[in-house]
């Protein structure tokens, strides 16, 4: 038995499965049912109808996924720039981590001392380990502040809460009470232990596996620290040498593994699905670290098994590479076949597993044969099933079988026998001397059968309708006569010898177009050279073509075309381009791609059959891990293709509108969440599209980093290497850690009110995206929908949020003080009263120290006394006055006169620095100032008092 042959150990095996099983168990009773009934907000009366009867998604995040477990964000700048030396993840997703992390290796550790241990005391001990690791940071669910004592209320309240008593109990494990479980939750972290003794002691194999959930829970600590010499891989390894907990030595030995390689990243995500099933094959267990993030892979596998995980894995990548036999069929209905080099049975094989319509379409003839072959075709076919069924639509070319699914199954396994021959008789290709063409291979036909179809086949004049009817005629030869079926169709028949060749000729199959086989060496020389960390070299280096992503060397002459179906990749879409050959005047295109790229965007392309939507372009590198933390491939499905996820896949509610994302798929299998995004240029486009993407972000619990460059390694929960300044304002920078997703959001969703309201858009935007012209942005953009008839709550809330915190400039808390002052002298006006009556205090204070300082009167106590005149008189007439008790019992003109007063100083000098204001400063001056009258102003309840 040779080494790649070799059985896992079998008590790997058992401790992965077992593990495996309690961790699905978990899921579905806590977190399924649980955790996601627990979520952030609140639900409208008709939404949560829907939910119930199952026709919309609840997209609200589940608390424990709107909470940071690791390199979160914090007020205070010490904590907080101690939670930036961490990458950002879910309390989520480092829960499941410590869980997973904490059981496998104490299963693998006791196992491997004992292999006989009984299988119910096991898994007592896995559901416990599950349930200490889940609840090991309740003082973080809590949102307490590190070090606070947790009560024993808290504690019973996240049992109930959470299930927890239910699941040990599905583990046969004895109730532990609250004061127990507190216990041990607090030996877990070993600064907090024994600071609280429950009365009655819990039993004492648990404490041990205390042990345990603390070293999971530092490991999963150590990988997401961003520290060069004391975190990441090399961090997690140390920990592992010196940690007393593990018993086993063959635990602490891990290989690494580390890839980069940004220009291929579903190359990338295909490899470790690989690396980690194939660990799971050979080794029995998955890989203790696997991630694939920013153009980096990085895995930790069994050192005993590492070589032979990696040759396996890389050979079945390249196995599984897209680039099988591939049919395409003419204009003309000539069908050729490339990529692969089949065989007599691969290719009845692929047949078999070919659309109906492309079945169908090998039969193309001259529609104008129509009425002259239809009765023949019945009469030769029609008992066998194959009457013709001609389209209703008159082409050029047209089959008498367009759609074959209408066949039963006989009659279609009689169609494929005649498409088989048609295909290699009419098949386009390029053939040697010696090898037979088409007409040669017709005439090959018609000796072997020993005889003629009848002479208006032969007189047809088209050369690939007559062979079409030839192979019809054919097959109703071979139906009365099987003898004709074997020479034709059977072992070292006609068709084989075509297709494989003899000893007196080459077959057909060494001739067909393909890069397959070629392009999968290329992939796997590539991966091995990064493992070993090699050179990366090219079969010619002096080769003067040029890869159109990666600048490596490729031959000159070998371009791509549109045939060979690369994702978003135009044959003529780079004429002119920078060291391009071709010129902007050159009819023809001359685009080079280098092998590994060519297998790269294969594999988008059937990425995007498989996810859907309309392919526009080549996208930005969006990078979100399928897997995270300890352990992260464990009771993954493993699935042949990974499944995709677009940002309106992770938005969409409504369960009949397509694919909705139900909260916790990305927990259950591997998916490319975003992968296949090209941002916006338009600026309304791109807002709409950052806020999915944050969305996306918060609904899949995993990080979520945009590059239009190539990619660097980002501890952020949100990253865009390139957002517009604008917008990176807007949202609070290019990066975000997960408390700062919220707000983001909310100020995304104001961006869009503001652009698409009539008479706001960019400039609008402009002034609210700026921090320090935030709070006079949200005053004009209130004012101006109210005045048309909307009320913005989100900007209302934003108003009082920025004027509590003050978080206004100087001039713009100016005009709050004044406004806030003039509904001393003014009541509130009326619900269907107009703006100016609002802006009245401010217009007449304003219009009256233009006018004076267009007459040359600019002393401040000939202003204040004019304002105030000009205010009392202006109130009384249009009786506006408020009412005495909200001046403190003074008279309207003492009031009138500290108004007046106060806009003088703080305004007119202050604010303006008595200089005229532009009509768009007014506006925006005036907003400020509306709001905080409105906000303070109160309506009359009694008759006014001066």
């Amino acid at each position: 038995m040779t080494l790649e042959e070799r059985p896992p150990l079998a008590w790997m095996e058992r401790a992965t499965l077992l593990v495996s099983q309690v961790y699905e168990g978990f899921m579905r009773h806590v977190i399924a049912t649980k955790v996601l009934d627990e979520r952030v907000g609140t639900l409208g009366t008709e939404q949560g109808k829907a939910i119930e009867q199952g026709k919309w998604i609840d997209a609200r995040v589940p608390r424990l996924m709107a909470i940071s477990g690791k390199g979160g964000w914090h007020s205070d700048p010490v904590k907080r720039e101690r939670y930036l030396q961490s990458a950002n993840i879910t309390l989520l997703d480092h829960l499941l981590s410590v869980m997973r992390g904490a059981m496998l290796l104490y299963a693998l550790d006791a196992l491997e001392r004992t292999p006989d241990m009984d299988e119910t005391r096991l898994r007592q001990f896995l559901h416990v380990i599950a349930s200490l690791a889940f609840l090991h940071d309740l003082d973080k669910m809590l949102e307490l502040e590190r070090g606070a004592e947790i009560q024993v209320a808290d504690v019973e309240s996240a049992i109930h809460r959470y299930g927890i008593t239910a699941f040990l109990a599905s583990g046969s494990v004895e109730p532990l009470n609250a004061e127990q479980i507190r216990y041990l939750i607090e030996k877990v972290e070993g600064t907090e232990s024994g600071r609280h003794f429950p009365q009655v002691l819990p039993p004492q194999a648990y404490e041990r596996l205390t042990g345990y959930v603390g070293l999971a829970d530092k490991l999963d600590g150590v990988w997401l620290n961003q520290h060069a010499e004391t975190g990441g891989i090399q961090g997690v390894l140390r920990r592992l040498g010196a940690d007393q907990t593990l018993q086993s030595d063959i635990l602490r030995h891990w290989r690494a593994i580390e890839l980069f390689d940004p220009h291929h990243p579903f190359l990338l995500d295909e490899l470790q699905r690989w690396l980690s099933a194939t660990s799971l094959r050979m080794a029995g267990i998955p890989p203790l670290i696997e991630i694939h993030q920013d153009g980096r892979l990085f895995m930790l596998l069994p050192e005993s098994d590492c070589d032979r995980i990696v040759r396996a894995a890389i050979e079945r990548l390249c196995r599984y590479l897209p680039f099988d036999l591939e049919l395409t069929i003419s204009t003309r209905g000539l069908p050729a076949l490339a990529n692969s080099c089949p065989g007599h049975d691969e290719l009845r094989a692929f047949l078999d597993t070919l659309p109906a319509r492309d079945l169908g379409n090998l039969f193309k003839m001259k529609y104008s044969l129509r009425d002259t072959v239809t009765a023949a075709l019945d009469e030769w076919l029609g008992p066998w099933g194959l009457a013709p069924r001609w389209p209703t639509s008159a082409e050029a070319l047209a089959s008498p079988y367009a759609d074959p699914s209408l066949l039963d199954a006989p009659a279609k396994s009689r169609l494929k026998d005649a498409a088989h021959l048609v295909l290699l008789s009419n098949l386009k290709i390029t053939l040697p001397k010696g090898i037979p063409s088409p007409s040669e291979r017709e005439q090959q036909l018609l000796d072997t059968l020993g005889q003629t179809p009848p002479d208006w086949v032969s007189d047809i004049k088209d050369p690939s309708s007559r062979r079409v009817l030839n192979a019809l005629w054919t097959l109703a030869q071979a139906e009365q006569d099987p003898e004709t079926r074997i020479r034709v169709w059977g072992d070292r028949g006609l068709l084989q010898r075509w297709l494989e060749g003899d000893e007196s000729q080459a077959g057909i199959n060494r001739f067909i177009p393909g890069q397959g086989p070629q392009i999968a060496l290329r992939v796997a020389s590539r991966f091995e050279n990064l493992l070993l960390k090699k050179r990366l070299g090219t079969p010619d280096e002096t080769e003067s073509g040029r890869c159109l992503f990666t600048d490596e060397p490729v031959p000159f002459d070998d371009t791509i075309d549109q045939k060979l179906g690369l994702y978003g990749v135009k044959v003529a879409a780079f004429s002119g381009r920078e060291n391009r050959p071709e010129t902007i005047t050159s009819e023809l295109a001359h685009t080079n791609v280098g092998p590994v790229s060519i297998a790269e965007h294969r594999l988008r392309a059937k990425a995007h059959a498989l996810q859907g939507g309309k392919s526009n372009g080549v996208p930005a590198l969006v990078s979100s891990p399928s897997t995270l933390g300890l352990f992260g491939g464990l009771a993954m499905s493993s699935d042949q293709a990974m499944r995709g996820l677009s940002i309106y896949d992770l938005s969409r509610q409504d369960v009949k509108k397509g694919l909705v994302y139900a909260g916790f798929e990305a927990y259950l299998g591997r998916y490319r969440i975003a992968r296949l995004e090209r941002l916006a240029d338009k600026t309304a486009d791109l807002v709409d599209q950052i806020r999915l993407l944050l969305i996306a972000c918060r609904r899949t619990g995993r990080p979520l980093h945009i590059f239009r460059g190539l990619p660097a390694s980002q501890p952020a929960f949100f990253h865009f290497d390139a957002m517009p300044r604008l917008l990176s304002e807007l949202i609070g920078g290019n990066s975000l850690r997960l408390e700062q997703i919220s707000g983001a959001l909310d100020r995304l969703r104001i961006a869009q009110l503001l652009l698409e309201a009539n008479g706001l858009g960019y400039d609008s935007l402009r002034l609210y995206a700026n921090p320090h012209t935030r709070f006079r942005a949200i005053c004009h953009a209130w004012c101006h929908l109210r005045d048309g008839g909307s009320v913005a709550d989100d900007l209302l809330g934003e108003y009082f949020i920025h004027r509590e915190t003050q978080m206004m400039t100087k001039e713009d808390a100016l005009l709050v003080r004044f406004g806030r002052s003039a509904a001393r002298i003014q009541r509130r006006p009326g619900p269907q009263a107009s703006g100016n009556d609002e802006m009245r205090v401010f217009n007449l204070c304003l219009d009256f120290a233009l006018g004076a300082r267009a007459l040359g009167q600019g002393d401040d106590e000939s202003l204040t006394h004019g304002i105030a005149s000009e205010l009392e008189t202006n109130l009384v007439r249009k009786n506006k006055a408020a009412a005495r008790q909200h001046r403190d019992n003074e008279n309207l003109r003492a009031g009138c006169l500290e108004v007046a007063d106060q806009f003088v100083r703080e305004v007119w000098h202050g604010a303006l620095k008595a200089r005229p204001p532009t009509q768009r400063e007014r506006r925006i001056l005036g907003s400020i100032y509306r709001m905080a009258f409105l906000e303070t102003a109160q309506a009359p309840k009694e008759p006014n008092q001066h």
